[in-house]
């Protein structure tokens, strides 16, 4: 009986499993099938909720990975969408589409090899996903996977998909050849005339190609064709504010905002682009929406410390970018911008490290590749300069940069004549190449054969006369041979053939200093700055014209004109008419300058360090010198000239304690600055340390030149050892 009793006990159980299974599967066909219509009718945020809630109960959901994935996917936030492809391609490995977005995914966070190993195996499997032959030529380095990834076209067995085209034409552009990646393209979109990534690929062609109105138009029509939360929809409102018509692209942008206000990708897009305008507000505004909508936004945060790197915060920048890197390890986007904040501050080994890691990730990426080379110049090591700069012209023969570089380290080697003969060599097999003329007369420039220096150059302005680095440097040479008539006509030649051109009125302006014909000289520099405002060497010129006149009658009449000829923002103006105003006897008028260029860049240490200078010597304010002074010193703790600003206001303040530290390192890193020398000897006397301030002083008194305080060095060297 006892046995009979327990029958009914356990098929009721059994029941109530079997029930309770029906349950959770009726649950989770209902949870899904309510997700699905909260998507239809575009709430995806609901959608989301629901799929997120079938997982608590069955993670290896494969509609419900897949649903989440492309949700986060849409909405830009690269780190969940990576999460669930991840998952997603664990339980559903046939998911090729899933695992292509994944790989994309992984190669613009720089994990390039994981990318391609996710391709490769994909290619092996099938022939249906020729879009992974996009990323196969995206993520390639070096010859042998070139030559692989060649031979994966070239065998790939359908070659009418738009995809395959996108790939070929890629491929052809790193082989330096734009027609048949043209070709290629435009056979891309006659496949498929709707197909947003082709004609999106063509735009960026055409725009490397110099042909902004077709390239404009190109991205327009991709926009046009992409849903409205592809990546697509930014390429052409970011090729609009590239181009100068920021309205346009905020516009765009903003409309895609309205339209999705969950699109992070967006929200971080507007704040790009209020980065690039300096509206610093503005982008940590954006950011914040971005951040609100998912606080592990590994882009929005990176793009957050670059904010604050561009706002002259440099510590809280480091930081950040430091604090990112733990908390997404393997990844490198915020890298490059550490190893930037990170020289920013003067911290050159922590810059190089840096750097050196972001290359890691971004190999091709040859702003980095020329900071790590000029880094590695700075510090002797010629040898790794030499071979990176081989690497690069390897693949970009097209850039000067990287000749100049290793003609500089060539010549410290000793092996300037073995590059001269390989330079001769490729003249052989290339003998119109006006490039490597060009290269060849530098070359010679630096071992002072100047006939054979104008030979060369002659022969690359003949080859292409509107070479302008050629130009500039025959009338760098006719100047250097004292021949400033010749070098006059080649600048006004130069400004003929390129009017919009600073080369030609820079080159003038040079000529005319030379010759002390300062009007003249000014004239010509301010239109080479209004040209280009990141010619440092236009302003150099006009600041010197103005020094060369200081004590002329209405002289600052004549810097108040030059202001007026030039944009009210402009930083490189505000600096040299301040510097002007204080060296001819306004000082007041110098600090307005200083402070409305201050308004404009808060964190400029140039500026600070000079308004700093200014309130301690002239006005005698030292509470706001001291203010500044030390914004200047935060902003690059490394800086040796900012530590002597600071030690020095720490002087005047009779705060000698806190001067010294100051001043010692200073001197430190400007070994041999006798206005330092001499700051360094008062410190040390007023602390009543004789012998280093009796031998500070006797170096700044005995240095050739004059300097600001060098009468006073010798008097108080003088009083000190009468007094011995």
């Amino acid at each position: 009986m006892k046995m009979s009793s327990r029958i009914p006990v356990l098929v009721a159980l059994a029941l109530a499993c079997l029930l309770a299974g029906c349950s959770a599967e009726s649950k989770r066909l209902r949870q899904l099938e309510r997700a699905s219509e909260f998507r239809k009718s575009g709430d995806v945020e609901r959608a989301r909720i629901e799929y997120q809630n079938v997982l608590q109960k069955f993670p290896d959901d494969v509609t419900a990975n897949e649903a989440l994935a492309t949700i986060w996917h849409e909405r830009g936030a690269t780190m969940r969408a990576m999460s669930y492809l991840t998952k997603l391609v664990g339980v559903a490995p046939g998911n090729y589409e899933a695992r292509i977005k994944r790989a994309r995914l992984l190669s613009s966070l720089g994990v390039r090899h994981e990318a391609r190993r996710e391709v490769l195996a994909i290619l092996e499997r099938t022939a249906v996903a020729p879009e992974a032959l996009a990323v196969l030529v995206e993520t390639m380095r070096g010859p042998d996977e070139f030559k692989a990834t060649e031979e994966m076209l070239r065998n790939f067995p359908d070659k009418n998909t738009p995809w395959y085209h996108i790939a070929n034409a890629a491929l052809e552009n790193l082989r330096g050849d734009r027609a048949k990646a043209k070709a290629a393209l435009d056979r891309a979109v006659v496949l498929d005339p709707k197909s947003a990534p082709a004609h999106a690929a063509l735009g960026l062609l055409q725009a490397a190609m110099n042909n902004p109105t077709a390239a404009a138009a190109s991205l327009k029509t991709s926009a046009e064709l992409a849903p409205l939360r592809s990546p697509l929809r930014l390429a052409y409102p970011a090729y609009l504010a590239q181009t100068g018509s920021v309205p346009a692209a905020i516009t765009a942008i903003t409309e895609i905002t309205k339209q999705a206000p969950d699109a992070q990708h967006a929200w971080r897009a507007l704040a790009q682009v209020a980065l690039a305008e300096k509206r610093h507000d503005d982008a940590l505004g954006f950011l914040g929406k971005a951040l609100a909508l998912d606080g592990s936004d590994y882009e929005a945060q990176v793009l957050r410390a670059r904010v604050w790197q561009a706002q002259g915060d440099l510590p809280k920048a480091i930081a950040e970018y430091r604090r990112i890197g733990e908390v997404f390890q393997g990844l490198g986007m915020e890298k490059p911008h550490l190893g930037m904040a990170l020289l920013q501050a003067n911290d050159t080994a922590g810059a190089t490290t840096a750097l050196e890691q972001a290359l890691a990730y971004f190999p091709d990426n040859l702003e980095i590749v020329m900071l790590v080379a000029q880094l590695h110049l700075k510090s002797g090591q010629h040898d790794r300069v030499v071979a990176a700069m081989a690497g690069v012209l390897s693949r970009r023969p097209d850039l000067i940069q990287p000749y100049l570089l290793l003609i500089e380290s060539s010549k410290a080697l000793g092996k300037l004549d073995a590059l001269i003969a390989a330079f001769q060599q490729n003249l052989a097999a290339n003998p119109k190449s006006a490039l490597l003329h060009y290269m060849l007369g530098l070359a010679y420039w630096h071992q002072s054969k100047l006939p054979e220096v104008r030979r060369s150059l002659e022969q690359a302005v003949e080859l292409a006369p509107d070479f302008i680095p050629a130009n500039v440097d025959l009338g760098n040479l006719d100047l250097q041979e004292k021949r400033p008539a010749d070098a006059l006509r080649r600048a006004q030649a130069l400004t003929n053939a390129a009017p919009k051109q600073a080369a030609g009125p820079l080159l003038a302006a040079r000529v005319h200093a030379t010759e002390k014909r300062w009007a003249a000289a000014e004239e010509a520099a301010t239109e080479a700055a209004r040209l280009d405002r990141t010619q440092a060497v236009a302003y150099g010129v006009i600041a010197e014209s103005f020094a060369a006149r200081k004590d002329a009658p209405g002289i600052a009449a004549m810097v108040d004109a030059f202001l007026a000829r030039m944009p009210a923002d402009d930083l490189g103006a505000l600096r040299v008419a301040a510097q002007s105003f204080v060296l001819i006897g306004e000082p007041e008028r110098g600090r307005d300058l200083y402070e409305k260029h201050l308004a404009l860049t808060p964190n400029s240490t140039i500026v600070l360090n000079n308004l700093a200078n200014l309130y301690a010597e002239q006005l005698r304010q030292t509470d706001r010198a001291l203010e500044l002074a030390r914004k200047a010193r935060a902003a690059a703790p490394g800086e040796p000239a900012i530590a002597d600003t600071l030690g020095w206001i720490h002087y005047r303040r009779k705060e000698y304690s806190e001067a010294l530290p100051l001043i010692e390192e200073a001197a430190k890193g400007m070994a041999g600055n006798p206005e330092v020398q001499y700051h360094l000897g008062l410190v040390n006397r007023a602390l009543g340390k004789t012998e280093p301030a009796l031998a500070a002083l006797r170096l700044a008194a005995a240095a050739p030149g004059d300097f600001a305080g060098k009468a006073d060095a010798k008097q108080v060297l003088a009083e000190m050892e009468k007094s011995r």
